[in-house]
């Protein structure tokens, strides 16, 4: 169908939605959900398509987080807002994929189609035309100086070198630049989880107490010495690799919130990136890493294990945890970079079948030589991908050693 439109006003400004208008947002939208960034996500395609419909429809007005959840997500007239956060985890994705749509150059003078922080309301405008400076025009020379005559054979002589010197200076140029801006390995395994435009959550696990140890919360329902995980203790290296995310996440302008497993919902999870410390006393760190290739098995007759889930695989590492702490010699870890279909958002998980695997898993995701090193062995074409380890470290009398990679999956 050939749409015969009128000029459109090309100011960055937001403008009225006219006929015309109002066509040229609708053939930008069909761009925008046809993209890669929409196309392959019901649930961020329907809310944009919805918010833009009922705006250029007239209806801005009822674009509240109540109806979008009814309406776009299917939620109960009466749902919870405030303990239901599908509509502001949705907005808050749909913005960073806007902005990354019009990140790349061949959109960047399409119209702009924005869902301003705060609201759900889209905002329609042109981009800023790129200033335009004046040449500067250079008066010629009146009578310019005399040059001597260089013979042939002279010439030769000082243009090739000069011109080898030239070349060789732009190339260092570039090449140091480009070194400067070209991301670590590090960068590249942990930048979907740092590039998130929602705050970090850490969620670290609690270990069940007896009734009678310190730091339990009585409970006059349950026999004295049965297992609680009402209790006000958190394990010291849960604890120290919780402190040192902190502090990794602070240096790099991200805000985060803390919360302990058995307070944490699936909607927590699914409010942003999150890290999970801890196996056997996070469930959610059991339950989100079942399903991967690498995977805790619980503590049957007190032996803590990480199995192999792959096909033909048998490979098993354990801690057997009627050994004295003192007397433990190795720990083993998980150590995942992912993003989890269940929450949708990205994860990383730093847990141990014991405390010391679990400083080790810290270690090795706050090292950048350890990143480095993983991205080195890693297959052609590893970037982007989510990725698993196990390591192994050895312990001496209670002291952790640095963590090796016993085994690695991509996918």
């Amino acid at each position: 169908m050939d749409v015969r439109m009128a000029p459109l006003q090309k100011s960055p400004e937001l403008f009225e939605l006219s006929a015309e208008n109002r066509e040229a947002v609708r053939l930008q939208m069909e761009r925008l959900l046809a993209s890669p960034h929409f196309r392959n996500s019901r649930r961020y395609t329907d809310l944009l398509r919805y918010v833009i419909q009922q705006t250029i429809d007239g209806h801005a007005d009822v674009l509240k987080e109540r109806t979008l959840g009814i309406e776009v997500f299917g939620r109960e007239p009466n749902f919870d807002t405030s303990g239901d956060s599908i509509v502001r985890v949705a907005a808050a994705e749909v913005r960073k994929r806007l902005a990354q749509y019009y990140q790349e150059e061949n959109h960047q003078q399409e119209l702009r189609i924005d869902l301003p922080s705060g609201s759900y309301v889209p905002h329609f405008r042109y981009p800023q035309s790129q200033p335009t400076f004046p040449r500067r025009v250079l008066e010629p020379i009146a009578a310019p100086l005399p040059v001597p005559a260089l013979g042939p054979a002279r010439k030769r002589k000082l243009g090739l070198p000069a011109a080898l010197i030239a070349l060789a200076a732009v190339a260092l140029g570039a090449a140091f630049w480009t070194w400067l801006a070209w991301p670590s390995a590090g960068d590249k395994l942990l930048g979907p989880f740092l590039q998130a435009p929602q705050d970090a959550m850490i969620c670290i696990g609690v270990p069940q107490l007896a009734q009678n140890q310190p730091g339990a919360v009585g409970h006059e329902a349950l026999a004295l010495g049965e297992p609680t995980t009402n209790n006000a203790v958190v394990p010291f290296a849960d604890a120290l690799v919780l402190a040192h995310f902190q502090v990794w996440l602070n240096a790099r302008h991200r805000a985060t919130r803390v919360q302990l497993a058995r307070n944490t919902t699936l909607n927590d999870l699914r409010s942003g990136p999150t890290i999970l410390i801890g196996a056997l006393d996070n469930p959610w760190t059991m339950r989100l890493t079942a399903n991967l290739p690498f995977r805790f098995l619980g503590t049957d007759q007190a032996i803590g294990q990480i199995a192999d889930s792959r096909a033909k695989s048998a490979k098993q590492w354990s801690v057997d945890f009627h050994v004295p702490y003192s007397d433990r010699t190795q720990d083993y870890a998980i150590v995942a970079i992912t993003r989890d279909d269940l929450v949708d958002q990205p994860l990383l998980i730093a847990a141990g079948i014991g405390p010391n695997g679990t400083m080790a898993a810290g270690e090795f995701l706050l090292d950048p030589s350890h990143l480095d090193a993983l991205a080195r062995q890693a297959p052609h074409g590893w970037s982007g991908k989510n990725v698993e380890v196990v390591l192994a470290t050895q312990v001496v009398q209670g002291n952790s050693g640095p963590p090796k990679v016993v085994a690695t999956e991509y996918w």
